[in-house]
């Protein structure tokens, strides 16, 4: 009788989320999917990863760096690469969970997130990734409910973005008077964001740390977050060290925001894919 394979599912994620710099998450619905099925192929990859090679592999790498003898991995992902969505993030969990499967041992999410959190060097896309949903990095993961009246809006350019450069690019020092508006902004931010209060998540999203640096290395960002505004979005920003711009707006208006950002990055020479995704309540799932 052969081994049933071992399966797990990881949602994509968007993190920072204006003043929510490198502690707040949410989980979105393109998806990571790994099988380890019994065989001695190696690793496969398709969908948005087969350009990858296993050295490549972040995935592998959380795995312990191969295959389990007498097993080959399969990945499948929809979740785009270098774009600021948690690819590595989801990654780096969906090879952790296969570690733990295939050793028989039980897998426990507080000992997958950290874990994860310590590969990623931070915990805002690891958070969404285990336990889905709004997550705030605080002494522990918390789990926050985006108020039901808010949409995410993406437009995801075609371009690619480095973490490194993006976090190159910051200051090492920041001014008292951004750090207190930064906090302010942060609380608001979550306020706005679970109690659905637009003027909150406006406030919230204008971040004054990161993006006022990172925006340059998006080609169109200035063009279509305001574009996004006014097609009514409450805020838009940069989703994780981009290339992707993130809206929450009214649910109603998640479809025209995302295409009127798109058509302004399209306006300024620029390719773009728009996108609606829904927000992943559960985290990564054994299938």
């Amino acid at each position: 009788m052969g081994i049933s394979p071992l399966t797990v599912r990881v949602p994509a994620s968007t993190s920072n989320i204006g003043a929510g710099f490198d502690c707040l998450g949410l989980a979105l619905n393109f998806w990571l999917e790994a099988r380890l099925v019994q065989g001695d192929g190696g690793a496969t990859y398709s969908g948005t990863l087969e350009p990858i090679t296993p050295d490549e592999d972040f995935l592998l790498l959380a795995l312990g760096g191969a295959v389990p003898p007498g097993m080959q991995l399969e990945v499948n992902s929809s979740i785009p690469l270098s774009r600021g969505l948690g690819s590595s993030a989801a990654a780096r969990v969906a090879g952790l969970v296969l570690s733990l499967l295939s050793s028989h041992e039980p897998v426990d999410r507080e000992a997958v997130f950290t874990s994860a959190r310590m590969l990623e060097g931070h915990p805002d896309n690891a958070g969404p990734a285990v336990y889905g949903g709004l997550v705030l990095a605080a002494d522990r993961p918390t789990q926050l409910e985006l108020h039901e009246s808010l949409g995410v809006a993406l437009t995801i350019p075609d371009q690619l973005s480095s973490t490194q450069a993006a976090r190159a690019i910051l200051p090492p020092r920041i001014q008292r008077e951004d750090a207190i508006s930064q906090a302010s902004r942060a609380a608001a931010l979550v306020l706005g964001l679970t109690g659905g209060d637009g003027d909150l998540v406006h406030h919230g999203m204008d971040d004054r740390i990161a993006v006022p640096h990172r925006k340059q290395l998006v080609m169109g960002f200035d063009q279509a977050r305001l574009a996004g505004l006014e097609a009514g979005a409450h805020g838009v920003t940069i989703s994780g060290a981009g290339s992707t711009i993130l809206a929450i707006t009214p649910k109603p208006l998640v479809s025209e925001i995302s295409h009127a950002m798109t058509d302004a990055i399209l306006r300024v020479g620029g390719r773009a894919t728009a996108a609606a995704p829904d927000v992943v309540t559960g985290g990564f799932e054994v299938l």
